[in-house]
């Protein structure tokens, strides 16, 4: 009699590899992001051209992962990326910047992946031929030396999008936390004209279930919590490169305009604090018991 256990059991490891593959699908986040130019009108009735990242209107099916604007009234706002602990993440990043912006990209901080350190683009460094003349020109006129070669100067520290043209951006392995997304090609120009985001990898509070901010490490327990404020702290200014007419931000809004509702404030609230700005801002919660 022939016995039907190898098949059985050949069915069975089938079945199995079948739902896992299932269940590793199931967990990859996939995020559509578009860079591109916006209007802001500031408290004192100017009217600012910043850039900015939008969540597009079509998302990945399937994704459990959150894009929205932190503040939602606003023509202008930083974006906000929720993505579950554990799970891997795919942006689809579009450049929809001026023609004259050659290309744009973007960098989690304190995440390997994107492309960040092997994709990266630079362009050659200026001639430094003539950059060192004599400071006394009557014994000796000219170069007082040649100047050793310059290298390359990085363009984009990550996977470059091109004009109208759309990188696929992948992180593999997100740790917990909250993260500053920002552009990384030429950082200190694109930032400061609104390039920048925050990243919130958690496991989220669902169905009265208290939320985890990070998993319990050796004899550490977890951070819990009920609750979640993003705090994304900025500032802008009328021009670029002025220091006249500066406005502090939180969150997408203008001193004085930040507001916190009672209601948000509940037991093991969490407070996802970041700061995008080129100078040095802090917060303080007056008669809070906090931990950091």
């Amino acid at each position: 009699m022939r016995s039907n256990h190898p098949k059985t059991l050949k069915t069975a490891v089938v079945a199995v590899t079948f739902l896992l593959l299932g269940a590793c699908l199931a967990v990859a986040q996939g995020v559509n992001l578009t860079a591109g130019p916006a209007a802001l009108t500031m408290p004192d009735g100017n009217t600012v051209q910043m850039w900015g990242y939008t969540c597009d209107a079509a998302q990945p099916s399937g994704t459990t992962a959150t894009c929205a604007k932190l503040n939602p009234a606003g023509t202008w706002s930083p974006v906000v990326l929720t993505v579950p602990t554990g799970t891997p993440l795919t942006i689809q990043l579009t450049n929809n910047l001026p023609p004259a912006v050659a290309e744009t990209s973007l960098v989690i901080v304190g995440q390997l992946g994107g492309g960040l350190g092997t994709t990266a683009t630079s362009l050659a460094s200026p001639d430094h031929s003539n950059s060192q003349q004599i400071t006394w020109p009557i014994p000796s006129s000219g170069a007082a030396n040649a100047p050793p070669l310059q290298g390359n100067r990085v363009q984009s520290f990550s996977t470059p999008s091109t004009h109208a043209a759309v990188a696929t951006l992948t992180w593999s392995n997100l740790k917990p936390g909250t993260y500053l997304i920002e552009s990384g090609t030429y950082p200190s120009i694109q930032g400061p004209m609104g390039l920048y985001g925050m990243l919130v990898v958690t496991t989220a509070p669902a169905s009265g279930t208290a939320g985890t901010a990070y998993p319990a490490v050796g004899t550490t327990a977890a951070v819990t919590y009920n609750a979640e404020i993003p705090l994304l702290l900025s500032e802008q200014y009328r021009e670029c490169g002025s220091r006249h007419g500066r406005f502090q931000r939180a969150g997408g809004l203008e001193w004085p305009n930040w507001r916190v509702r009672q209601s948000e404030v509940r037991a093991n609230c969490l407070s996802d604090l970041l700061s995008a700005g080129s100078e040095l801002h802090t917060v303080v919660l007056h008669d809070q018991r906090r931990g950091v």
